[in-house]
């Protein structure tokens, strides 16, 4: 494994701890707000709200678009080679405030792209992107988690002919495995979604623990297993899948598995 310069291995080891201390700011302030300014008593279901709207609130400021002669860094790199082998029909899962969007403008084998983004404070970040990427009449916000009974439905309020659960040519999961839950039930689920010969394209961040990342970070869990978890759940006719940035606490598993025909 290459090592790359000690500035970058510094970086990479103080990044999990800038984005806590960062997510941890948008939850304090929205539970002053809820808690403090507006009186409310404390209740599962209103913090279970609160974290909710405070993780959005902080992913859409983190991945918002900036005007910056910085080439990509990190994962950033993996995504659009990642992308571009999209074709078909597409499942997008959890596109969150459309950071990866862009990378769907050209490229003229994708017909139709579904993206299941169930926070639904990310949407109105979303669909400017979709619009600012040219892709209103392609790129469709379906308001639901990785679930497929609950894609399905949405499909079908869509219009979409769901009698064949095998919709999709490709399935994107872009840092979204870390947090789904019980993500062997949600893999084998996307597995079944994919038709013949079908594509599921990932970029994951894997095994790694920090405490209190999931609380902060939307549920996300470093310490998965994730290229086992997705090498298991299905009958996979060729696997092609790359470790990158090894040496650092967010180890990244870039590549593309292609279901059986």
């Amino acid at each position: 494994m290459d090592w790359p310069p000690l500035q970058e291995q510094l970086a990479g080891l103080i990044i999990p701890f800038w984005m806590m201390y960062y997510s941890a700011g948008y939850l304090l302030r929205n539970m002053y707000k809820t808690y403090i300014q507006e009186r409310n008593f404390p209740t599962h279901s209103n913090f279970s709200q609160i974290k909710d709207t405070s993780f959005s609130e902080f992913w859409a400021w983190l991945t918002a678009p900036v005007a910056s002669q910085e080439p990509p860094s990190g994962s950033a790199l993996l995504i659009p080679g990642i992308i571009a082998q999209a074709r078909g029909v597409v499942l997008d899962i959890g596109p969150g405030s459309g950071a990866q969007v862009e990378f769907f403008k050209n490229l003229p084998a994708v017909k139709k792209i579904y993206g299941a983004e169930p926070s639904t404070g990310l949407h109105s970040a979303l669909r400017e992107r979709i619009a600012e990427a040219g892709l209103t009449d392609k790129y469709h916000v379906l308001p639901c988690p990785a679930e497929k009974k609950a894609i399905l439905l949405n499909l079908a309020k869509a219009g979409v002919n769901t009698q064949s659960e095998q919709l999709f040519d490709t399935v994107i999961c872009v840092r979204v495995l870390c947090s789904v839950p019980k993500q062997e039930a949600a893999a084998r689920e996307l597995y079944s979604m994919l038709k013949p010969g079908g594509q599921l394209l990932i970029v994951e961040h894997v095994i790694y623990h920090f405490f209190g990342w999931p609380f902060f970070l939307g549920g996300c869990e470093m310490n998965r297993n994730t290229k086992a978890t997705l090498e298991k759940i299905g009958d996979w006719e060729s696997i092609d899948i790359k470790t990158s940035f090894g040496w650092s606490v967010l180890p990244w598993l870039n590549g593309r598995l292609v279901k059986k025909r």
